[in-house]
């Protein structure tokens, strides 16, 4: 699905990609830097259903605060089924000693508003609630990719806070997918991001991650990743280390980093528990959405995991999905 973290062959179709199961230990990689782009501007937001939405050209903010929910699983706890973790494909890109940890259980808050999206109940990738119905995810879990591609339309399933064969709250079916042009059409990794509407409002429950954009470098900003990695145990959550790393290299649109990521990864959040004061959002708030790892051949940057950074246009389009 993506260099360092996905699903298999078929999420990658509409680009030029070498793929690898993480169980076989081949060289992953995806298309050169450099690749064919659309004239479109690679921001603008696109729907599964073709709808069109209207997106503000500024934000009012440059962030919006989380929730914590009830967190109450009354109602809702139901057995989950089982599935394969090798279906989740990848470069493992642990750095030194694997200090990950796991999130047992997943009932507190952040961990229930993260997610595990299953594709026809197996491979999967992450994402997070940032509002009562709305995921956000990478946009290679939504859509292969490229010009040509297929949006994953009826196929997907997401668990909140899901802790292996127990889904305390349940699941959601999706009634919308969204992404910008700059991946659907382009397949450029640096517009790798998108969102899940879902048939249900669990967020009220599980709660949500504030996020937030800035102009100025995130470069040294501390880091925190929770996911479902594809080489652990079906269903368990994993947080990327015991302690907060940070941002090794910011750029406009992606940013880089040492956290401990594996294949299954792909979408989780990449966030900061932010001080009471901090400006633009407070809590648990994410700053951006995990995507690759490495070695990501062709691409700067290649010895460090690196995700999607949430900018203005982004933070616009986050929003206007959570509104639709």
């Amino acid at each position: 699905m993506n260099t360092g973290k996905g699903l298999g062959r078929t999420w990658l179709r509409g680009m030029t990609v070498v793929v690898t199961i993480m169980a076989t230990g081949l060289t992953v990689a995806t298309a050169p830097a450099g690749a064919a782009r659309s004239s479109v501007r690679p921001d603008t937001p696109v729907a599964s259903d073709g709808s069109r939405m209207s997106v503000p050209s500024r934000a009012s903010v440059g962030g919006a605060s989380g929730y914590a929910g009830t967190g109450s699983t009354v109602g809702t706890n139901v057995t989950a089924p089982t599935g394969s973790s090798t279906t989740a494909l990848g470069t493992e890109s642990i750095f030194g000693p694997d200090n990950r940890i796991q999130i047992n259980p997943t009932t507190s808050f952040p961990a229930r508003a993260v997610v595990m999206i299953t594709r026809s109940g197996g491979a999967h990738c992450t994402g997070w609630m940032y509002g009562p119905d709305i995921v956000a995810t990478a946009g290679h879990c939504v859509h292969t990719g490229g010009s040509g591609g297929s949006w994953y339309t009826g196929q997907l399933t997401v668990w909140p806070g899901r802790n292996g064969a127990s889904a305390p709250y349940g699941s959601c079916t999706v009634k919308q997918l969204y992404s910008v042009t700059g991946w659907t059409v382009s397949g450029d990794e640096a517009y790798d991001y998108g969102a899940i509407k879902l048939n249900c409002t669990i967020g009220y429950t599980t709660g949500w991650f504030g996020y937030w954009w800035q102009a100025a470098s995130l470069a040294g900003a501390s880091t925190l990743i929770n996911g479902y990695p594809g080489e652990k145990p079906f269903g368990q959550q994993w947080r990327g280390d015991s302690v907060a790393r940070t941002v090794a290299v910011s750029q406009a649109n992606q940013i880089f980093y040492s956290n401990d990521t594996t294949g299954g990864m792909s979408g989780s959040p990449i966030y900061q528990n932010r001080a009471a004061g901090s400006p633009w959002c407070t809590g648990y708030c994410s700053m951006g959405i995990h995507a690759y790892g490495f070695p990501h051949i062709g691409y700067p940057h290649d010895t460090y995991n690196h995700g999607t950074r949430i900018t203005e246009a982004r933070f616009n389009n986050l929003q206007a999905w959570k509104a639709a």
